[in-house]
């Protein structure tokens, strides 16, 4: 008897396993989406000085005046368009099949990564949703002064004429 519960248990885990990673690997890449969580240093410094927002420190100065936007997001849909924000980027862009969506923002955790957590497309508007990872617990404190933060996705072209970012927290 003990027998059989035993195999029981044993096939019932192997059944766990093999639905987990048939389950893990049925994620798709919605819209071939990748995401780079920290993309200032390949911006140009007059695009991030035009786009400042709310709360970050730029140049010793802390900028509180509600003057400033919480967020920015810009649709990068062509090469003229991405030489008015980029010096640089790390891949070859095709704008016949590409697209950046751009999100600017005030951050404290500047070493934190972030993943893109849901895309939905609705009419013309495009939702991405991100999440910052926070460190492993024990891990000595990541937070920094507020500063200006820039994320960009990377993904297919689409008949979007809007984007909007949100953070799951």
């Amino acid at each position: 008897m003990a027998k059989k519960i035993g195999k029981r248990i044993g096939l019932g885990g192997a059944l766990i396993m093999i639905l987990g990673l048939i389950g893990g690997c049925g994620k798709a890449n919605t819209y071939h989406s990748v995401m780079y969580s920290d993309a200032k240093a390949w911006m140009k410094e007059s695009f991030l000085v035009e786009n400042l927002t709310r709360g970050a420190y730029y140049n010793d100065e802390f900028l509180d005046d509600n003057v400033y936007p919480q967020a920015i997001t810009v649709l990068i849909k062509s090469q003229q368009e991405f030489d008015i924000a980029f010096m640089e980027f790390p891949t070859v862009l095709d704008f016949d099949n590409e697209m950046l969506c751009l999100y600017i923002f005030t951050c404290v955790y500047m070493a934190r990564p972030y993943e893109i957590s849901k895309i939905s497309l609705e009419e013309k508007l495009l939702t991405i949703k991100v999440k910052s990872i926070p460190p492993k617990i024990g891990a000595i404190g990541d937070a920094s002064i507020p500063l200006q933060r820039c994320l960009v996705v990377k993904m297919d072209k689409l008949d979007v004429s809007t984007v909007e970012f949100s953070e799951k927290k």
